[in-house]
């Protein structure tokens, strides 16, 4: 625990410089527009949320007195005190190896923001090789960022609501063996672009695989401002913070969350 904790620590130091250096821009477009009113959502499916069943995928950042629901909340204010003062609206949630629990702090975290009457909210599941933010919201999308990226369907077509104010997923439907030539693929980086450009008042978290069994991750890195680091206690070791730190070279490094379980 003390190592990882150390390492954790470096890698924050490390990179601590990078957000220095970053010029700070005109962050009055990081703000939502919606000025503490939930939006309207005119094409966008919206699902009747099952409360229960989110509880049981620990989606709780929303509920009230839960003891782990302050953590998301203080997680919330770090990450945007950190991304507005850069002029960042673009990140990704990501951890070095399998089962450190990416997908539920990336939930979470977007459930926490969209708590923030002030802040919309758009999350994107890039796990293409096992799919699981449609399963922690418990909806069954008819089509996602999978089958828009085969030209299949139009993007409005993939948005859903989870029935949470100023929330709005982009999730994947199905697993895809070619995971990392989609993510990486002018198609994927346009349609970063495009979200970035359409949704200037939302900040876009992406939910990513793991950065050293493959290369998926990395391939994508371009297309997002910063990155969310998530190990896991007894499990991530010393070895893959650093080497984690160091795939990412340059990008900057927001925040670290160790999960204990």
């Amino acid at each position: 625990m003390e190592q990882i904790e150390k390492a954790l620590a470096r890698a924050r130091e490390t990179r601590s410089s990078n957000l220095k250096q970053l010029r700070p821009a005109n962050t009055s477009t990081v703000h939502s527009s919606a000025n503490g009113v939930a939006p309207s959502y005119t094409e966008t499916v919206v699902a009747a949320p099952d409360l229960r069943r989110m509880n049981e995928e620990r989606v709780i950042a929303d509920v009230l007195g839960h003891p782990v629901s302050d953590t998301y909340g203080l997680l919330r204010t770090q990450v945007l005190q950190r991304m507005r003062a850069n002029g960042m609206s673009t990140l990704a949630v990501t951890s070095p190896e399998i089962g450190a629990g990416v997908t539920t702090t990336a939930a979470n975290l977007a459930l926490a923001i969209a708590l923030d009457v002030n802040q919309t909210v758009l999350l994107v599941d890039l796990n293409l090789r096992e799919p699981g933010l449609h399963e922690k919201f418990r909806i069954k999308p008819t089509a996602g960022i999978d089958d828009y990226l085969r030209g299949d369907v139009e993007l409005k077509d993939c948005l859903v609501s989870p029935g949470v104010a100023r929330l709005v997923l982009l999730p994947a439907r199905v697993p895809n063996g070619e995971a990392a030539e989609i993510i990486s693929s002018p198609r994927m980086t346009a349609l970063a672009k495009e979200l970035q450009s359409r949704y200037q008042d939302r900040i876009i978290i992406y939910d990513t695989p793991p950065l050293i069994p493959s290369g998926d991750t990395l391939g994508f890195m371009p297309n997002v401002d910063a990155v969310l680091l998530v190990a896991r206690s007894g499990m991530t070791t010393k070895l893959e913070i650093e080497k984690s730190a160091n795939l990412l070279g340059n990008k900057p490094i927001v925040g670290t969350l160790l999960n204990a379980h």
